[in-house]
């Protein structure tokens, strides 16, 4: 049997407790590795070869410096690179910092999904929102989607994530219907 969720009484009957109890998951929760390998693919193309945009791809990480499909410079597993970064579009960086990049920033995307979401999840559900925030930003980016995930309105979360942020950039629908997807019913595939 999963954790209680909360434990009261339901009336002045010190006797009258009840427990309630879900199967999704309490904080904290931390990406799994099937939700980073998701994360990868999506934002790579592939997780080895070359990609359907030429880029060639190790681990999953794309090493040379790049403009993404909107002109954003971008390096590694969909990082934007920062002034602070010091990296130009064209150099190639090494796959350890590559790494570097992703985990700071999937630990800025659970930060702040553990910091705001306040009902539990499966870890499909999860995974599906570290995608969208990873993809978004973990600022205003999130706002929305921790809002409509805090109504706990799991039901209509498959509508939300598939039309969420994805203005006109043509590479997004698709993203957001595997995320859509994913939270929906814990697939796993970000083929595309």
């Amino acid at each position: 049997m999963p954790d209680a969720l909360a434990t009261a009484v339901t009336n002045t009957n010190p006797n009258s407790c009840t427990t309630a109890y879900c199967e999704r998951l309490g904080k904290p929760w931390t990406v799994s590795n099937d939700g980073l390998l998701f994360i990868a693919v999506w934002e790579s193309g592939t997780l080895n070869g070359t990609n359907f945009q030429g880029h060639f791809v190790t681990d999953g990480f794309i090493l040379k410096a790049y403009r993404d499909n909107v002109g954003i410079p971008t390096v590694g597993c969909g990082h934007r690179i920062l002034p602070a970064d010091n990296i130009q579009v064209s150099q190639t960086i090494s796959l350890e910092r590559a790494r570097e990049f992703k985990k700071r920033d999937i630990e800025k995307a659970q930060r702040r999904l553990n910091s705001d979401v306040h009902v539990p999840l499966f870890q499909f559900e999860y995974d599906a929102l570290v995608s969208v925030v990873y993809n978004c930003g973990a600022g205003d980016g999130a706002t929305a989607i921790i809002d409509k995930t805090n109504r706990g309105e799991y039901g209509s979360m498959f509508d939300y994530i598939r039309t969420y942020r994805v203005g006109s950039n043509p590479g997004l629908p698709p993203r957001r219907f595997t995320e859509a997807r994913l939270f929906s019913t814990g697939v796993y595939d970000a083929s595309h």
